[in-house]
């Protein structure tokens, strides 16, 4: 089985509430479960960045899946690469929103405001890694 860890980037449709946000994890967390995949999401400023990992024939079905959901609009693939073993294994689908650490991280990555498109691929998969610490409870 070859895995793979999937990173992408896309902007909310409309605004998004916590119920909304809710809703996204419950059913990423089920059906993740089901394919054996886990991931990392973060959102904040209206844009979704987030990395999923497994087999890599799950990984395509389910970003095929995510790209058609009406929710959000312009996924773009940041990258794609077979991965020895998942980074984000604790989690069914892990989350990261707006807090102090978050903005702290941006800061870092020399950015004010989140927008993944500014991001580099290193930047991306490091900046889903290191929230990954700060998970927050939705």
């Amino acid at each position: 089985m070859k895995l793979v860890r999937l990173v992408y980037f896309s902007q909310a449709s409309r605004s998004m509430s916590l119920s909304d946000l809710r809703d996204i994890l419950e059913t990423a967390r089920s059906n993740n479960d089901e394919i054996a995949v886990c991931g990392m999401l973060c959102f904040e400023n209206q844009f979704f960045l987030q990395a999923l990992e497994g087999d890599r024939e799950a990984v395509n079905e389910l970003y095929l899946d995510i790209a058609d959901d009406p929710r959000h609009e312009e996924a773009t693939i940041i990258s794609y690469d077979e991965v020895e073993s998942p980074t984000f294994a604790k989690w069914q689908m892990g989350y990261a929103g707006g807090s102090e650490s978050f903005y702290e991280l941006l800061r870092k990555n020399g950015q004010t405001e989140f927008d993944p498109e500014q991001m580099s691929q290193t930047q991306a998969l490091s900046f889903l890694m290191d929230m990954a610490a700060f998970q927050t409870d939705i």
